[in-house]
C-alpha cells in the first residue's frame, strides 16, 4: 500500500482514544504517524456525570513511549507551535485523537479530521449521546473536516448506531464508541475517493453544553422510550 503521512494530534497524557486510534492505525499496516502531544490541563473541578458514556481508562503508559512502542515519531507541541510543525512535516492526513478547541489559523490551514459522536448537524456540542436520547433524534457518529465553527466543518462520512431490543444506555454508548475509533482511521482511506465534502454550518441546531443534572437524572427513563422507537429488532 503507499503510505501516506498521517499527524495524529492528541494530549501528552496517557489517553484511551488515542491508545485505541494508534491501535487501529498500526493494524491497518500505517508506517509514517507522527503524534504531536499537547498538554494537558487538569481542571480544578472536573465535571462528574451522573451516567459516564465515554470510556476512559487508558493504559498507563505515557503518550512517547506508547508511541515509540509502535514505532511511530512522537514530538511535544503547543497550540502555538502545532501550525509550524505540521506545516514542516507535510503530512498528509492530521487527525485528531485528543484535543480541546484548535487554534483558528491552524484549522484554516489544514483539512484536520475529526469524528463527533453524533449526528451533525442534529446533534452538535458536548454530551451529543445523552441529548440524542432525551430529544429523540438518530444516534449517529459524523466524521468531518473542521473549521472554525464548532462541531460543523465539512462531511466525510456519517453512520447511524444501531440500537436492539436487548441494549442497555452502556452498551449503545460502547457500540457509538467503536464505530467513531473505526471510522476516524478509515477516513484515510475514504477521504481520496470522495469528491464532495459537503458543509455541515447550520443556525438550525445550537451546540448542547454538558447535560443537567435534573435531565440526566431521568435518562434512562428517556432511553427506554428512545429504545421503544428506534429499536431494529
Amino acid at each position: 500500500m503507499t503510505q501516506p503521512q498521517i499527524a495524529v494530534i492528541t494530549y501528552n497524557t496517557p489517553h484511551r482514544k488515542t491508545q485505541d486510534v494508534l491501535h487501529g492505525l498500526k493494524a491497518k499496516g500505517y508506517k509514517n504517524v507522527k503524534v504531536y502531544a499537547l498538554p494537558f490541563i487538569q481542571r480544578e473541578n472536573p465535571f462528574k456525570p451522573i451516567y459516564q458514556h465515554r470510556p476512559s481508562k487508558a493504559i498507563n503508559v505515557e503518550v512517547e513511549t506508547y508511541t515509540n512502542n509502535f514505532d511511530y515519531q512522537f514530538e511535544t507541541t503547543t497550540a502555538d507551535t502545532l501550525n509550524m510543525q505540521l506545516l514542516n512535516d507535510k503530512a498528509d492526513f492530521v487527525i485528531i485523537a485528543g484535543a480541546g478547541l484548535l487554534p483558528d489559523e491552524l484549522v484554516e490551514t489544514h483539512k484536520i479530521i475529526n469524528t463527533h459522536p453524533g449526528f451533525l448537524p442534529k446533534t452538535r456540542g458536548l454530551d451529543s449521546l445523552k441529548w440524542a436520547i432525551t430529544k429523540g433524534v438518530e444516534i449517529g457518529v459524523t466524521t468531518h473536516f473542521v473549521d472554525t465553527e464548532a462541531d460543523a466543518g465539512f462531511l466525510i462520512e456519517q453512520q447511524l448506531v444501531p440500537v436492539y431490543s436487548n441494549d442497555t444506555f452502556h452498551s449503545v454508548a460502547q457500540r457509538q464508541y467503536e464505530i467513531e475509533i473505526e471510522m476516524l482511521v478509515n477516513s484515510i482511506e475514504l477521504i481520496p475517493t470522495l469528491n464532495d465534502f459537503p458543509s455541515l454550518s447550520t443556525t438550525e441546531f445550537e451546540a448542547t453544553r454538558r447535560m443537567p443534572k435534573a435531565i440526566e437524572e431521568v435518562l434512562m427513563n428517556s432511553f427506554e422510550k428512545y429504545k421503544e422507537q428506534f429499536k431494529i429488532d
